[in-house]
């Protein structure tokens, strides 16, 4: 699936879905929601981590557009920012991130106070809040497990936006409350080798791959970066339901 179509060598970064039934450069949104509510008929694949192997790929963007899409549908969705090092979520939907998670786990904040709503219908958001000098102690707590455990019964959907898995190892902690992993890559920039990576990892570690996302594609450069289409088609194969 190919997202974030390029014009003069950018692509559209915020959330390009404007209200129900109508849409703005939001097609390839549009099928990549109809193929997740697919995936999760049985309601076993509601909880979805976003993972990307190196940073710049379109990862928040396509968790928020994601996410409004899902809302449109009249779906509980909530999206939580466990990119915890550099946390960009709050500023797509122009909120603060203080009072977030980290929050919560200090027992600073509630759980009420840290779900916060957005200018979005259906759509919740949780922040990463206080800065975090070391996030596997978020991660790996218990009070985190359930608190997810809690909010995976109250939603319909739960979209995370993760550290790239090149970068750190958060992606194996994060696997284990979540259903399965959307991995992302950007037309002319991530590498053969970057992806070969990053699957490898994920076997390696047994996490699944629900599926695969195309981002940044330009048609007008399809020929000269040819063997990316090929590859993709290829390395990809495998992984997508």
């Amino acid at each position: 699936m190919r997202l974030f179509k390029r014009k003069e060598k950018k692509f559209r970064s915020g959330i390009v879905i404007a209200e129900k039934g109508k849409k703005i450069g939001s097609g390839g949104y549009t099928r990549l929601r109809d193929n997740i509510i697919y995936l999760n008929a049985t309601g076993n694949k509601k909880v979805i981590q976003i993972e990307s192997a190196v940073p710049h790929e379109g990862k928040t963007t396509l968790v928020a557009n994601l996410a409004v899409s899902l809302g449109y549908t009249d779906k509980k969705v909530l999206i939580i920012d466990l990119d915890l090092r550099r946390p960009r979520l709050h500023r797509m939907f122009k909120l603060a991130k203080e009072t977030g998670l980290a929050d919560f786990i200090l027992s600073t904040a509630s759980k009420e106070e840290i779900l916060k709503e957005t200018e979005y219908p259906n759509v919740k958001i949780i922040t990463r809040g206080a800065e975090v000098t070391n996030p596997s102690l978020i991660l790996l707590s218990d009070k985190f497990k359930n608190l997810m455990a809690e909010l995976r019964e109250e939603f319909d959907y739960i979209i995370i936006d993760c550290a790239p898995m090149l970068q750190v190892s958060d992606y194996i902690h994060v696997s284990k409350i979540s259903d399965g992993i959307l991995f992302l890559a950007a037309f002319g920039k991530t590498t053969k080798a970057q992806v070969s990576e990053a699957i490898n990892e994920l076997r390696k570690n047994n996490i699944e791959v629900l599926g695969s996302v195309f981002t940044m594609y330009d048609k007008k450069k399809d020929k000269s970066y040819g063997y990316y289409g090929r590859y993709y088609s290829y390395e990809y194969e495998d992984h997508e339901n």
